[in-house]
């Protein structure tokens, strides 16, 4: 389950404005999570390896976590990752929010490949993931 959070958490990316951005908490990342399981028909497996922070790079997974993206306003299809909703999401009580952007941004491409909106999603959400795996678990022990 802590690991869907780092997904939920990761997802955030966007291009809405912080301000307007509705922070979400543990219980509704629970919720979409299980949403997310329930209609892209995650298995125990995968679920699984999410807990260890493994993500596979296969369709299930792909839509999995675009899934959590789209309903926590951090991921747009046609639009791509919200970055400012990202940045609102993962650095509250943070004083330097300017790095986290810069980080989010390097991993926030505008999709030049063309790739579907999932691979799209997968791909920002791994980059950041890898470069950001140490805040994610911290936003996580903090919420449950």
């Amino acid at each position: 389950m802590k690991n869907a959070v780092a997904l939920l958490l990761c997802a955030l990316l966007g291009v809405a404005s912080a301000a307007e951005y509705k922070l979400r908490t543990a219980e509704d990342l629970q919720k979409v999570r299980k949403e997310c399981a329930e209609s892209n028909k995650v298995t125990e497996a995968l679920i699984a390896k999410y807990k260890t922070f493994e993500y596979p790079d296969d369709e299930i997974t792909r839509n999995y976590i675009k899934c959590i993206f789209n309903k926590f306003d951090l991921f747009e299809d046609t639009k791509g990752f919200k970055v400012d909703n990202l940045v609102a999401q993962l650095g509250q009580g943070r004083e330097d929010k300017a790095t986290l952007k810069a980080d989010v941004e390097k991993c926030a491409d505008k999709n030049d490949q063309k790739s579907t909106p999932s691979a799209w999603a997968y791909r920002g959400f791994k980059c950041f993931l890898s470069k950001n795996l140490p805040l994610v678990q911290a936003a996580i022990q903090k919420k449950n």
